[in-house]
């Protein structure tokens, strides 16, 4: 799909961008409430894979759309909590995050329903029209309670703080509601249609020994029959994967159009996609590749607003992990942070704790790793996220020093208390097998996994996810 192409639902990329980072801003309801934090977590060694992701906190998603609030501009240590705002702040606030959900909402199942009406899918219309009337009514008890909010705003503190329990609970509400309809449609237009919209019932777990799957350019690409492993859970089976990597994770005609791409790569003997280490998981866990975001040289630091930003906090890159047709992934792989070591970006400090970031154009590692988890949560609540440390870089026979004083060793420490403060599973590929001193034989330069690197990743993932489910 071109930058400005329309995915089989007729929504372009910036339709999607529109909706889902309205969506972002809806889902800062959820991040106010006290029993939505978010536990750390330890990283996964193979089978110690932690429980399922919790959502993230509101006052953590960013978003272009979100709404002014008093603390933004404030260090962490001076952000008042919600209960200690202004009376008159904390409603604007609120109610800017309610019109943003009616409106966005209501443009999500309208899309949704004009989309399966012409694609001749009345039974996913309907439910289409059905939640789009729901949301509407969500939207409406949303502002019943802003209301009534509103009008004891001179009243008693008992009555003021029993008024903005009810708007968190209301919005919570809409918000799970939301998330719950979005996933039961995705099962009733495969059940229903297909996936490909052709008419034909979907079956998740493939068609025979050579599935098949489209290229960017919707062309079909032959894919290997996923291993018939009596050990997959059937909870795997079928599932939607997205990666968001970089040079590592590409592989020609595999990645959205636009991005740059390594493999295959002279003087490295990873020359078919079935060798690759995602593609390895994907066939060994029965998962199926829904989108490989991944773009060759690419940085989690960057401009994280840019339209064309190929930075991995930017809004792009993670829209670009949907489908084109506005299909959610069921599991995300990020694979990122190699290229921050190298150019070098400024590690940056850690608080200790979930910090609230910001669109800008960012060269710290830990401003932008965070803030790419932030929005990652707010535009896939319900996706399993898995972040994956890195492997070491080619310097002789010892750990490679970046310009910065830095190691690789260091920025996955970052990776792991940034993933754990958000409650995120973290895969450490760096124990995966491939030590410094045997960089020569697992990479094709000191970097790039050539087949049997690959391999040694690919084995330790699949562990890792398998264990975990």
């Amino acid at each position: 799909m071109g930058k400005n192409g329309m995915g089989k639902n007729g929504m372009g990329k910036n339709g999607k961008v529109r909706i889902l980072v309205g969506m972002c801003a809806a889902l800062l309801a959820l991040l106010w409430m006290p029993q939505m934090r978010v536990r750390a977590q330890e990283p996964v060694r193979m089978q110690d894979i932690p429980g399922p992701q919790e959502p993230a906190r509101p006052q953590d998603i960013p978003g272009p759309q979100e709404p002014a609030r008093p603390q933004d501009g404030l260090g962490p240590a001076a952000q008042p909590a919600p209960e200690a705002m202004p009376d008159g702040l904390y409603l604007a606030a609120w109610q800017n995050v309610a019109d943003t959900f009616a409106a966005q909402s209501a443009a999500f199942w309208q899309a949704k329903e004009a989309f399966l009406t012409a694609a001749g899918r009345p039974r996913a219309a309907a439910f289409a029209a059905e939640k789009k009337a729901e949301a509407a009514a969500g939207a409406a008890a949303w502002q019943e309670a802003l209301n009534r909010l509103a009008a004891v705003q001179s009243a008693g503190e008992e009555a003021r703080l029993a008024a903005r329990q009810e708007v968190e609970r209301t919005a919570a509400l809409a918000a799970a509601q939301f998330a719950e309809s979005s996933a039961q449609l995705l099962a009733l237009e495969e059940g229903e249609g297909g996936p490909d919209g052709s008419g034909q019932p979907g079956d998740a777990a493939g068609t025979g020994p050579e599935e098949t799957a489209s290229k960017p350019d919707g062309s079909a690409r032959p894919v290997e029959a996923p291993v018939q492993n009596p050990a997959v859970p059937g909870s795997l089976a079928g599932k939607k994967v997205s990666i968001l990597g970089d040079s590592i994770t590409t592989f020609r005609g595999y990645i959205p159009e636009g991005y740059t791409c390594y493999y295959p790569q002279e003087g490295n003997d990873l020359t078919d996609v079935n060798d690759t280490w995602w593609m390895k998981v994907i066939n060994r866990t029965g998962m199926q590749l829904l989108v490989n975001g991944s773009y060759s040289g690419s940085a989690v630091c960057g401009d994280s607003r840019a339209e064309g930003s190929s930075a991995g906090c930017s809004n792009r890159r993670l829209v670009d992990l949907m489908g084109a047709d506005g299909m959610v992934p069921d599991v995300i792989l990020v694979y990122l942070g190699a290229n921050d070591f190298f150019h070098p970006m400024n590690l940056g400090s850690w608080p200790g704790q979930a910090t609230h970031r910001t669109d800008h154009y960012i060269l710290d590692f830990t401003e932008a790793y965070e803030l790419m988890l932030q929005k990652l949560q707010a535009v896939y609540p319900g996706t399993k996220i898995y972040c994956m440390t890195l492997i070491e870089a080619n310097s002789e026979d010892h750990p490679r020093v970046n310009a910065n004083g830095n190691t690789v060793a260091d920025y996955n420490r970052r990776i792991k208390e940034i993933a754990a403060a958000h409650g995120i599973s973290v895969i450490d590929v760096h124990e995966c097998g491939i030590p410094v001193y045997e960089l020569n034989r697992y990479t094709g330069d000191g970097t790039h996994p050539n087949r049997e690197g690959a391999e040694r990743m690919a084995a330790y993932v699949t562990a890792a996810i398998l264990s975990g489910n």
